[in-house]
């Protein structure tokens, strides 16, 4: 029997974009710590990867039960491998599918993957019914306005229903258009009014406040780079100072380096340090600090002394006399 998460959701659907290098299962228990009623998606992973049981890859998917509801998210073009994929991840315990055609890395569009399907819209179908027909878990599909416009946003849409998918979500930006250019949900809205399944939007959306004031009629939206360094994007009201921060932002630290071990979240953790530095005072003199980290206890003194430095401010230097009237 089908099982359709969409349909339990709260509206408006709230979650966590998926992002490439950011998005484990560290961050995203940061985030859901934030707001446990979001919902997540794992980083994009090769479909052809999971046929192939490539363990380096299925290390992306693993999760904890504190994570659900969460979306196994995969890419690519072969339907064979997205049918075993999506078996394989049913059997690992996710709450659904999530099919990427919106990715727009230029190595993955070349090789014809991500939002290159947007050009083919057949095999766009017929990798969304496969899924469908593969696994009971619900399949989405996650994709941009289209590639250099929106004008088929509507026929690619109403086609992802009818092959099978249960909800879309879709970034408010053409393939050629940069991310410094504001996002455009008009279309997205255009669409909700054409499918009964759930639409999402995202891209540039900053806080939950943000996304339900730019997102009016749909059924919701996901944030994603706005939450880097600031999973509290997802709670209704953001710690004050750096110390109410610096709890959260320690148990990021556990838990990537429980996840990752102390080589691979050394390296990771970094990135989201300078993110979580990111606007207070001396935060440069802080960066340098936070770079090279190498330790989880590393990283708590790290921290620690950068909340002592906050709090206690060294005295500005006095300028004499002399100095001060020349």
């Amino acid at each position: 029997m089908k099982r359709n998460i969409w349909q339990q959701l709260p509206r408006p659907i709230i979650g966590l974009s998926p992002m490439d290098g950011y998005t484990d299962s560290a961050f995203r228990r940061v985030c859901k710590k934030a707001n446990p009623d979001i919902l997540v998606y794992t980083e994009f992973t090769s479909a052809d990867g999971v046929h192939h049981n490539a363990q380096k890859l299925l290390e992306k998917f693993r999760f904890s039960d504190e994570e659900h509801p969460i979306l196994a998210q995969i890419f690519g073009k072969d339907p064979e491998t997205f049918a075993t994929a999506a078996r394989r991840l049913e059997a690992m315990g996710f709450d659904g599918i999530d099919i990427n055609m919106g990715c727009p890395s230029k190595k993955v569009v070349r090789s014809e993957h991500g939002v290159a399907l947007r050009k083919n819209h057949d095999l766009a179908f017929k990798l969304i019914n496969t899924v469908a027909e593969a696994t009971a878990l619900p399949v989405s599909v996650k994709t941009r306005l289209g590639w250099s416009n929106a004008e088929d946003l509507i026929e690619f849409g109403v086609g992802c229903e009818q092959a099978g998918a249960q909800a879309i979500a879709i970034h408010g930006r053409t393939y050629n258009e940069p991310y410094n250019c504001p996002a455009d949900f008009s279309p997205i809205a255009e669409l909700q009014n054409r499918v009964s399944i759930p639409v999402l939007a995202n891209g540039g959306i900053t806080s939950v406040i943000d996304g339900i004031a730019k997102t009016e009629g749909l059924d919701g939206f996901l944030i994603g780079q706005a939450a880097i360094g600031n999973p509290w994007v997802f709670a209704n009201t953001q710690p004050a100072t750096f110390g109410e921060k610096l709890p959260l932002i320690k148990e990021h630290a556990r838990l990537l380096f429980e996840l990752k071990g102390p080589k691979g979240a050394s390296l990771e953790i970094r990135k989201h340090l300078l993110a979580y530095v990111r606007g207070i005072p001396h935060a440069a003199e802080y960066r340098s600090q936070l770079v090279h980290v190498k330790t989880l206890e590393e990283v708590y003194h790290a921290l620690d002394t950068i909340l002592t430095q906050i709090e206690n401010p060294a005295p500005e230097p006095m300028l004499n006399h002399a100095t001060a009237t020349t």
